[in-house]
């Protein structure tokens, strides 16, 4: 069965689909068959990755990520595109999931990923809503700051709506400074409201992530040593063990043609 974990957030710029391309490749580096699945229209996760906006996501083939680093197979991107649009401002009737939103998480039709982590749009529109009744866990990236707190409050309420069944909500400090006093006042205070929701993982500021992109690589690719990588490694661990995700399957590529 394949596990989903959507990666979102009310607040755009807390370094959402950096969370969820690495967390993609991190976890895809233990063994794991993942999928990343672009559902933002802006396509930032496509882009990041070296694709092409496409005309139409819900018909796009998924695109594998070969690298000497990476076992071949395990890791494939679903990318996106400006027709989203369209799909994210349709309202579903009855606050039902919507049948355009949810074909977009479809499984793939000749490779079964362990994991599908999905890259949502920076807003609880009807992808967002939609990724979120599908996923196990909602992965929120968290910038230290009081309108990041904010949003991580609208998201939490937002959640107890949803129906028939809404995810587990966790967090991870993003953009992390060791030394800034805010930034420890925030996680405490973070941790006084939501006792269980941080990870232990702090995603530090790091150069090399924001120059990954640049390479068409996750930043554990481009730079394996960089403190990002190797935070997101950890946080790959923290989510196998949250989600209890067994054993990976390893490589089983069924594409080639």
């Amino acid at each position: 069965m394949t596990r989903v974990i959507a990666v979102t957030g009310a607040k755009g710029g807390t370094g959402k689909t950096t969370t969820a391309v690495n967390l993609a490749a991190a976890l895809a580096e233990r063994g794991y068959r993942v999928e990343l699945r672009d559902l933002d229209p802006q396509a930032s996760a496509t882009r990041a990755l070296g694709q092409r906006p496409v005309e139409d996501p819900a018909a796009a083939p998924s695109v594998p990520l070969r690298h000497a680093r990476l076992p071949d197979g395990l890791l494939l991107l679903r990318p996106s595109g400006h027709a989203l649009i369209g799909v994210e401002q349709h309202e579903s009737d009855g606050g039902r999931p919507d049948a355009g939103a949810a074909a977009l998480l479809a499984p793939h039709p000749r490779w079964r990923a362990d994991v599908l982590v999905v890259d949502c749009p920076p807003a609880l529109g009807n992808l967002t809503t939609t990724a979120l009744r599908a996923a196990e866990l909602a992965l929120v990236p968290l910038e230290p700051t009081p309108l990041a707190f904010t949003a991580l409050e609208d998201l939490a309420d937002a959640l107890t709506t949803l129906r028939p069944r809404r995810p587990r909500l966790r967090a991870v400090v993003t953009r992390f400074q060791q030394r800034r006093l805010l930034s420890a006042e925030m996680l405490a205070h973070i941790d006084g409201f939501f006792p269980t929701l941080l990870f232990d993982t702090r995603i530090p500021e790091d150069v090399h992530a924001a120059e990954a992109p640049g390479a068409a690589l996750p930043v554990t690719l481009f730079a394996p040593s960089a403190p990002s990588s190797a935070a997101y490694r950890a946080l790959a661990g923290e989510v196998v063990e949250d989600m209890d995700l067994g054993r990976p399957s390893g490589s089983l590529y069924a594409e080639r043609s």
